[in-house]
């Protein structure tokens, strides 16, 4: 292999390396060394590519084949590149998208909220009536009576003169506190927490515009930032250019190595494998009978 070959195939190897570890690491989320590994193992796959080009016979097919992968490397070489490029415009873009997603989600999950709001206002409303209602009992009688019964042990004798004893039932009341007063404090414990709920709700609708904006730019991925880059490129005669000159240089590069494969006249290598070739066709045709 010559030293023009080598030193075209380590240009594609060092980009193509590049390019996987940068797409590994934005769009797969892929830590340091599993972008690494994306990134070596998408060289190789490029290199093996090449070599398949540089030690094959020259070839229209094979040629054409090359071309049309050249152009699609080159395409999504281009647009990761950009992507990287122009990722602050696309950050902003990405951003007035979302803003215009959270204006139309978000009076769906206000109402959504101001339901919930609306439920837990009745439920307290309800619960300060029951204890209205408890607080005016146990002030009307804030002790209650209950029956007692004891009994005592009478000595008796009976007719025959045996002695026994006589049982007798006593019946008292006595006064308690009256036990619906410890109602009013569990009463008091169900309100607290419901309006902790609804002080959470309150902070929920204030904060839910960022949390939104966030949830939205989170889920955003790698076809999202495609589609805005295309705005971008759109809009942007600018950007256009950009993306046409890394477009035409990886398009060169990619194409470095079959152009000059084309442009070499025959070498030895290739008039061995062309031999071998003939020698091969000849030998089975001789079997064939021809």
């Amino acid at each position: 292999m010559s030293k023009k070959y080598t030193a075209a195939l380590l240009i594609i190897m060092i980009m193509w390396l590049l390019i996987g570890f940068l797409f590994s690491r934005e769009y797969l989320r892929l830590p340091a060394l599993g972008s690494v590994i994306t990134g070596i193992i998408l060289m190789i796959i490029i290199v093996q590519i090449e070599r398949q080009i540089i030690l094959g016979a020259k070839n229209k097919k094979a040629a054409t084949f090359r071309i049309i992968l050249a152009l699609v490397m080159s395409l999504l070489g281009s647009v990761i590149v950009d992507q990287i490029i122009f990722k602050e415009d696309i950050i902003k873009e990405k951003l007035m998208s979302v803003n215009n997603e959270v204006s139309k989600v978000l009076p769906q999950k206000i109402n959504e909220i101001n339901l919930q709001e609306k439920d837990l206002d009745s439920t307290i409303a309800n619960k300060q009536h029951e204890r209205e209602m408890l607080i005016n009992e146990v002030t009307r009688k804030p002790t209650i009576r209950l029956p007692k019964y004891e009994s005592q042990r009478i000595p008796s004798k009976t007719i025959d003169g045996r002695d026994t004893v006589l049982v007798k039932k006593i019946y008292t009341t006595e006064s308690v506190l009256n036990p619906k007063a410890k109602l009013i404090e569990d009463i008091d414990k169900q309100i607290s927490n419901l309006r902790e709920e609804k002080s959470a709700l309150t902070q929920r609708k204030i904060d839910i515009r960022e949390k939104t904006e966030e949830e939205l730019l989170h889920s955003k991925g790698f076809l999202d930032e495609l589609k805005v880059m295309f705005k971008i490129l759109v809009s942007s005669p600018i950007s256009l250019v950009v993306w046409g000159l890394w477009l035409l240089f990886f398009l060169i590069i990619e194409l470095f190595v079959l152009i000059s494969k084309l442009a070499d006249q025959e070498n030895d290598y290739e008039r061995i494998i062309k031999h071998q070739r003939d020698v091969r066709i000849a030998a089975i045709d001789k079997l064939n009978g021809f």
